[in-house]
């Protein structure tokens, strides 16, 4: 694991539509870090119920804050347990459309040190508040999404899915969690169904987020510099954000 940290990390996009689901991929990543990982969690959403409340974490700052200049980087990390930091992204990922040069060289910088002994970043949103999906996940290595058996989560889930088709994957992961009423597998076959006759992805269903990194680990040997050059090229292709 030390030898990876001489590249950068493997980027993995998680959406959770839901609250038990965000609750969910928060003990995954717990238990990912007991298992000797050492990650970066991107709290893409200030809402409630999002990655950061999931892991008892109170940010009190943006990374924005820190591409700003205005704070030193290790004030905008938390610590949530051993080998797994937290970052809140959420204003960062509405200010990087349309970044000009300037902004996106400190966003990289910023990134670059982010980098730094980490060899797993997770990029999570809660796509029910209808954001774009950002530039950050978009150009991840692979894509997780974590779903609920209920119609409110799989129809944010498909309408995330409609957005995505710009990512670079042909399949993408989901996991099934039980909601307040559990599962209806109906629902689950079909979205399955309506993605494969309407979408160039594929859906994968997988038991726990392991069995994403499995996959993603296939995608090892092309980690390299492209990924935040990916990120760079999709935020200065993006319309101007007109607010933060």
């Amino acid at each position: 694991r030390r030898l990876l940290h001489r590249a950068p990390p493997l980027a993995l996009g998680v959406a959770s539509c839901g609250h038990h689901a965000a609750a969910w991929f928060a003990s995954q990543t717990r238990l990912m870090a007991k298992h000797g990982r050492s990650a970066v969690a991107f709290d893409e959403s200030d809402c409630g119920g999002n990655l950061a409340d999931m892991l008892g974490l109170a940010p009190r700052f943006d990374l924005l804050q820190a591409v700003e200049g205005e704070i030193p980087l290790e004030a905008a990390k938390l610590a949530a347990a051993q080998g797994l930091s937290l970052v809140s992204s959420a204003r960062l990922t509405r200010t990087l459309p349309g970044a000009d040069r300037a902004f996106a060289s400190r966003f990289h910088d910023v990134c670059r040190r982010l980098q730094l002994g980490a060899d797993l970043w997770l990029l999570h949103s809660r796509p029910g508040a209808g954001a774009e999906p950002s530039a950050l996940m978009l150009a991840a290595h692979r894509m997780m999404l974590v779903v609920e058996g209920n119609a409110r989560s799989v129809t944010e889930a498909y309408a995330l899915l409609k957005k995505i088709r710009r990512g670079p994957w042909l399949q993408i992961d989901f996991a099934v969690v039980p909601g307040s009423d559990g599962v209806d597998e109906k629902l689950i076959a079909n979205l399955v169904d309506v993605v494969q006759q309407n979408s160039p992805l594929a859906l994968r269903r997988i038991r726990n987020l392991d069995a994403c990194l499995a996959a993603a680990n296939a995608v090892a040997g092309r980690r390299d510099e492209a990924y935040l050059d990916r990120v760079i090229g999709l935020v200065r292709r993006a319309p101007m954000a007109l607010s933060v």
